[in-house]
């Protein structure tokens, strides 16, 4: 299945639906408000399938993601030099996410397959994705690229 993701070019609190390939809204992240570091939930029918949080004072990015209050998820970015490394332990087990620095694709992995791809339209005022999903919980694939997207803009910045 295809997603895609469009962040607002006035970023004050960040909310965004994500739209299937039919243009449908079908998830919805709703990022906190007045939060140190990354916080958002991701919704479908008005319930919250998962909440990610930033871990704070660490030296290489860190995140965790809960699913009703349980932790299910710590996602780790890895320090390379050429091309971004993230790993993901989580119910699914090991997951890893890998792209290159100069570009915005990504590919998700899971036991050496890829589970999704994701695209950045380069010449965009805004954060676009499209995202392929081979996966069975497509509500965690797209939490993990929102975690990206905010990894890329805390490098920029």
């Amino acid at each position: 299945m295809r997603y895609y993701m469009k962040s607002k070019f006035f970023k004050f609190k960040e909310d965004f639906w994500i739209k299937n390939e039919f243009n449908e809204e079908v998830f919805f992240v709703d990022n906190k408000f007045m939060t140190l570091g990354l916080q958002f939930d991701i919704l479908k029918n008005d319930n919250v399938l998962y909440f990610v949080k930033e871990k704070l004072m660490t030296f290489m990015s860190t995140y965790e993601m809960y699913e009703n209050n349980n932790v299910v998820a710590s996602v780790n970015q890895k320090f390379t030099f050429f091309k971004d490394k993230i790993e993901i332990d989580s119910k699914y087990g090991n997951l890893s996410i890998e792209g290159n620095i100069f570009d915005y694709n990504y590919k998700i992995y899971k036991d050496n397959k890829v589970i999704a791809v994701a695209d950045k339209e380069l010449f965009a005022f805004t954060d676009n994705y499209s995202v392929d999903i081979n996966f069975e919980d497509h509500a965690f694939v797209l939490a993990l690229i929102v975690i990206i997207d905010n990894i890329k803009d805390k490098r920029r910045s």
